[in-house]
């Protein structure tokens, strides 16, 4: 059974991926066809799965290390989503170096997807971030 400080990061994880799908997925379709997004996603589902569960994972974990009667801040939800949303950005990129068809050589390859990603996620996950915190700080009010 999941804790509510866990359920609340779960569900803030959950939201951001689902609307980060969409909205990648809607806009890849619009400007190189339905058939190019199928090719990408299949050619991208394994690292995505990978990133997804390794960001539940962590998630999970940082759920764990606050007790129950933890006196959250709200900018601490903004902190762990952006920390989340860096961590599984990462394991996707860790997943996609290891397959055979990448232009992953090197370390310094992944930093302009991780900008990518910041420019265009930043702002959800700002908001994602200030929810979570919100709804952090009213479990255990002073």
């Amino acid at each position: 059974m999941l804790s509510r400080i866990n359920k609340l990061i779960f569900t803030a994880i959950t939201i951001e991926i689902v609307g980060a799908f969409v909205l990648a997925f809607l806009f890849y379709a619009v400007f190189f066809g339905l058939k190019e997004t199928v090719m990408l996603l299949q050619w991208l589902y394994l690292p995505l799965l990978i990133a997804c569960f390794i960001t539940y994972a962590v998630g999970w974990f940082i759920g764990n290390r606050f007790s129950a009667n933890y006196q959250f801040k709200k900018w601490q939800g903004v902190v762990i989503m952006f920390a989340l949303i860096i961590v599984g950005i990462f394991g996707g990129m860790l997943t996609l170096s290891f397959s055979a068809n990448n232009d992953i050589n090197e370390i310094a390859d992944v930093f302009p997807v991780v900008l990518v990603f910041l420019a265009f996620g930043g702002l959800p996950t700002l908001i994602l971030g200030l929810w979570l915190g919100n709804r952090l700080s009213k479990l255990n009010p002073s």
